[in-house]
């Protein structure tokens, strides 16, 4: 554990000095996952990570910073990966950073567009006060915190796999933000953005893990996400190109129990959008 901590040491440095960079260009760092979920944890540097996810917002409010924050990091000796139309990539020391463009891989997928643009709206309204202490790395508003985390992990159920990770930190974040948060708001955009049959047996996965249910309370549908949480991920992320489009579709074939059970949509309509997105959004954007 020791050696975690310092890790978390030297990944912590490593945003905080990007995070002042950018800060003294007139760029603010928002963090998306990373700290505010280690944060919930008892002992904060014992989450284990090696990434960090962001956006960046103009102070002004007039620029659009993503590309000008890419060109600030590669003036720094850092090569910035582009090829990915929801983020670029980086490496600093000891920490990989995803600095998105777009929050949710809404393309070819009306319904993400919706949720994007609710998303990016709520950030450009925050008033940027809440920072984490000694950096200029810079909270989000709670429902987007809340929103992004469930996006992220249906996302990763559907093409790639659940970890307990990924279980465990929407317990510690829901556990630790219960009080402020305004979940009457929150369970009506779960239901909007088709969330509802996937975060109900995510949820009580979480407190199996924390021992609030026994597996005898499971249902069917929550063993079967177990299962999922059980088996091999699967990473068509580590692919690029056609090939890296090929491995998401195959993944979504085999997928296609999740689609049944846990999804609004069905598996050759999520093939479809894949397509669609590919094929003739290969920019998009939020108009």
């Amino acid at each position: 554990m020791l050696r975690k901590e310092q890790e978390y040491s030297v990944q912590r440095k490593s945003a905080a000095d990007m995070a002042a960079l950018l800060q003294r260009n007139g760029i603010k760092t928002y963090v998306l996952k990373g700290e505010v979920v280690s944060e919930c944890y008892p002992k904060p540097s014992h989450r284990f990570s090696v990434d960090m996810d962001c956006f960046l917002l103009s102070e002004n409010g007039t620029e659009d910073v993503w590309e000008k924050g890419n060109r600030l990091v590669e003036e720094e000796g850092y090569r910035v990966a582009r090829g990915f139309y929801k983020n670029s990539t980086f490496h600093l020391p000891w920490l990989t950073v995803e600095n998105h463009k777009f929050l949710t891989p809404f393309r070819g997928n009306a319904r993400l567009k919706q949720l994007e643009k609710l998303l990016q709206a709520k950030l450009a309204e925050d008033a940027g006060e809440d920072r984490f202490e000694g950096t200029y790395l810079y909270r989000p508003p709670l429902m987007v915190s809340a929103l992004f985390l469930i996006e992220h992990a249906y996302s990763h159920f559907l093409h790639e796999g659940l970890t307990w990770r990924h279980i465990l930190d929407w317990a510690m974040f829901s556990r630790r933000h219960q009080p402020e948060m305004d979940w009457t708001a929150f369970d009506t955009s779960i239901n909007a953005f088709g969330f509802r049959k996937f975060y109900e047996s995510y949820v009580r996965m979480g407190r199996f893990l924390l021992g609030e249910l026994s597996e005898e309370a499971l249902t069917a549908k929550d063993k079967m996400m177990m299962a999922d949480v059980w088996a091999p991920l699967d990473l068509h992320e580590t692919r690029h190109g056609v090939k890296g489009k090929l491995a998401l579709a195959g993944n979504t074939w085999r997928a296609r129990w999740k689609y049944r059970h846990f999804a609004e949509i069905s598996m050759p309509h999520a093939l479809w959008i894949q397509v669609k997105g590919f094929l003739f959004m290969k920019n998009p954007t939020l108009e």
